[in-house]
């Protein structure tokens, strides 16, 4: 499908990854001679492609084949392939947005502890292929009982501690889908991070607590809480698991700082800002 739609303006080459981390090198490396990197993948496949790519001239192009496709949602890229790469071949725009650094992998959209990390850890692979973001579904309903942990939370040099069932630190707006959303105010191109702390104490809390997701206001929720900077530290006691970008990390300590202006970014022309809602 590349060759066939790309073939006439550019010259393709594919490379396939074959190790953790490998999409990282491989970007930087293409960076050093190509006109745009390819990322044919899920969020995860993204934000490895884009570790290589922060700091470099060198767009990102983006080919969604994931289960829940966050990034390109948020870009207004479409979710059909072969739909993803004709942008390439008609007039476009590039988009400049932020990363969030957790070592040496870059966070596009969001990581977090706790509950959805549970998620993306439980859900099943095959599944994932063959049903794409309804995959979710089954651990989402396992973990909603998910134990209260201990979090100890510094932002920009301020701590917090507190119990809560999930911790989100965000670079986009929502999470799985535009309906499930934090609010229109987070941006991935503003310079900072936005830590979402989830603290429902029981099961009728947490189901009210997904009705304000639903509707796109969870920030009103009194068991919900946002602090904003560059620079977090998530611990847990006892260690909670953690995810980036929807792939399962391992457990807390979870240390991310914002490196603005990081990547550039092919969307479709007119895609204007970056789709919160």
């Amino acid at each position: 499908m590349l060759q066939s739609t790309l073939g006439r303006v550019y010259d393709v080459r594919v490379l396939r990854t074959g190790y953790p981390g490998d999409a990282r090198d491989l970007a930087r490396q293409s960076a050093k001679s190509s006109d745009v990197v390819l990322a044919v993948g899920g969020d995860g496949t993204v934000a490895d492609v884009a570790s290589g790519l922060v700091g470099s001239n060198t767009p990102l192009a983006i080919i969604p084949t994931g289960s829940a496709n966050a990034v390109a949602r948020s870009l207004g890229i479409p979710l059909q392939p072969a739909a993803a790469a004709r942008i390439l071949v008609r007039p476009h725009d590039r988009r400049t947005l932020d990363v969030a650094l957790a070592g040496e992998r870059a966070v596009v959209h969001m990581a977090g502890s706790g509950y959805d990390a549970l998620v993306m850890r439980d859900a099943q692979r095959s599944l994932k292929r063959l049903a794409r973001w309804l995959a979710y579904v089954p651990p989402a309903l396992k973990h909603l009982t998910v134990p209260m942990t201990r979090y100890r939370i510094t932002v920009d040099g301020e701590t917090t501690e507190c119990v809560a069932r999930m911790v989100l630190v965000a670079n986009g707006a929502f999470v799985l889908d535009p309906w499930l959303r934090f609010g229109d105010d987070i941006r991935p191109d503003d310079g900072v991070l936005d830590v979402c702390v989830f603290d429902p104490p029981h099961l009728a809390a947490t189901l009210t607590l997904l009705l304000w997701f639903l509707v796109g206001h969870v920030g009103r929720s009194r068991f919900a809480r946002r602090l904003r900077g560059r620079h977090v530290r998530v611990e847990a006691s006892p260690p909670a698991p953690i995810e980036l970008d929807g792939d399962y990390a391992g457990t807390t300590p979870l240390e991310m700082k914002v490196c603005p202006a990081a990547i550039q970014v092919i969307v479709p022309r007119g895609a204007g800002e970056p789709i919160a809602r």
